[in-house]
């Protein structure tokens, strides 16, 4: 009675789906009721699928001493949202042409925002020796920066969160500077995923970590898949360089 597993490897973490298929089906396999999604509930799971899409993207292409940077505008220069692309799509150039002068390519993931409140960028970039945060904050004419460095668990589950929840209202209407949830740099490297078919008719109610990394026991996730009834489970692990300094304790994935 096998399902299939599929693990993603993004930078320090390991995310893993199992699920059974009609492919695959045998009998002694409880399935739950197959119901069509309404819009509603479409719209949660294509917002989970684009968290889990970026939360792998940025996991696999940044990590410790990288920038989570904020671009914003003062009130008299504040743009509309078109012209809000063009400045930071300027910013952006001069930005990738000091990186190049230096022998260092620029990556990054850009969400702009607007809706309900001032209109402002957030950045991804990553950090290399010879820039400086001053350079880069010497960049932006328009307004104020904010910076943040990326932490050294190596699982930005909650930065995700939170841009996915900054464009939710606003990144498939009328007048949006992109029509997308998130622009990424396009020498951004995607996770890699392996599937393979598991012959057996159960999974392990708790899993266990593979050797050298801790499961996040809060990323647990298991019931009935909403389109085909089927059971699933879900779940990540995070890459452990030190196990006296993290022991066990459980990384939240709280929105900053």
């Amino acid at each position: 009675m096998p399902y299939v597993k599929k693990t993603t490897r993004a930078g320090m973490t390991i995310e893993v789906e199992k699920y059974f298929t009609t492919r695959y089906h045998k009998k002694g396999i409880t399935r739950g009721e197959n119901k069509k999604p309404t819009p509603e509930k479409m719209a949660i799971i294509n917002e989970r699928n684009a968290e889990k899409n970026l939360r792998q993207l940025i996991n696999n292409n940044f990590g410790p001493g990288d920038l989570h940077q904020t671009l914003t505008y003062k009130k008299e220069l504040r743009p509309d949202p078109e012209e809000s692309k063009k400045e930071l799509e300027r910013y952006l150039r001069k930005v990738r042409t000091i990186y190049k002068r230096r022998g260092h390519d620029l990556k990054y993931i850009t969400v702009t925002e607007y809706k309900n409140k001032a209109i402002h960028h957030h950045l991804i970039i990553n950090m290399v020796n010879g820039i400086s945060v001053k350079e880069l904050n010497d960049l932006w004419q328009n307004g104020r920066t904010r910076f943040t460095y990326l932490d050294d668990t190596g699982q930005y589950g909650a930065l995700a969160h939170y841009l996915i929840k900054e464009t939710r209202k606003t990144y498939q209407e009328k007048g949006s500077p992109s029509g997308k949830r998130w622009n990424p740099s396009r020498n951004l490297e995607k996770p890699k995923t392996d599937v393979e078919i598991v012959k057996a008719k159960e999974w392990r109610k708790e899993p266990a970590p593979k050797k050298g990394y801790m499961l996040e026991k809060d990323s647990i996730r298991e019931g009935y898949h909403d389109f085909t009834g089927w059971p699933f489970q879900c779940y990540s692990m995070v890459k452990i360089e030190n196990r006296k300094r993290y022991g066990n304790e459980k990384q939240k994935r709280k929105p900053l």
